[in-house]
């Protein structure tokens, strides 16, 4: 059993070492940054208005599909100008428990991302936008969170967060395990300065020569 463990163990692929730092990698660069603390205060805004319709306990309403022949289920009334089943209710403690859970999560991504953890940000925007529905006004945090790992994957993988910069590399790599060579990012960076063209060279001015020396005119006295 020894040996065969040994085997699978030499078998088994090396572990391809992260293209970029762990810094970089679990922080924040500053345009991640800059939109964690928008989307950050835009949650504190929506905790506000949640607050409000908790004071004043504003009407709850909820809308629904008819059912056959515009029935519609116990304790909704149909209307015909939306063609939609509707519920009206007064409740106060949903108001504020959207108004907590809200408050608590845009404060949550307001202090990750000014510490710069990019795992903190993802986990308390998805959480939100889970919260506040993908189909509704949780869409915008629950992409951002998934975009942040996103972003972090690319890093790790090819070194390079951007879409433009991770494709390259991932070409680079393809080329080099298709030519049977070790990739590195070396590779990269030696073959975007082959790419680039030289600058032009001016000449160099020509030196004066020493076998002539012109003669000082005389002053006239």
């Amino acid at each position: 059993m020894l040996r065969n463990a040994t085997a699978t163990g030499r078998t088994r692929r090396a572990k391809r070492p992260s293209m970029a730092p762990r810094e970089a990698i679990l922080g924040l660069d500053t345009l991640e940054r800059k939109l964690s603390v928008t989307l950050g205060l835009i949650a504190l805004g929506f905790g506000i208005f949640f607050f409000v319709q908790w004071a004043t306990n504003a009407k709850i309403v909820k809308s629904a599909k008819p059912l056959a022949h515009n029935a519609c289920p116990a304790g909704y009334h149909y209307l015909a100008s939306s063609g939609l089943c509707q519920q009206s209710s007064y409740d106060r403690g949903a108001w504020l428990l959207q108004f907590i859970v809200v408050i608590v999560l845009g404060l949550a991504i307001l202090y990750t991302a000014w510490r710069k953890k990019r795992a903190g940000v993802a986990t308390f925007a998805l959480l939100l936008g889970l919260f506040l529905g993908v189909a509704g006004l949780g869409v915008v945090f629950f992409f951002f969170g998934a975009w942040l790992m996103l972003r972090a994957y690319r890093l790790q993988k090819y070194g390079d967060a951007t879409w433009k910069g991770s494709n390259r590399v991932a070409r680079e790599m393809a080329g080099a395990r298709r030519s049977g060579r070790a990739f590195s990012p070396a590779t990269v960076e030696a073959s975007s300065t082959e790419a680039a063209p030289a600058p032009p060279r001016t000449a160099a001015p020509p030196a004066p020569s020493k076998r002539y020396t012109p003669k000082k005119q005389s002053r006239r006295r």
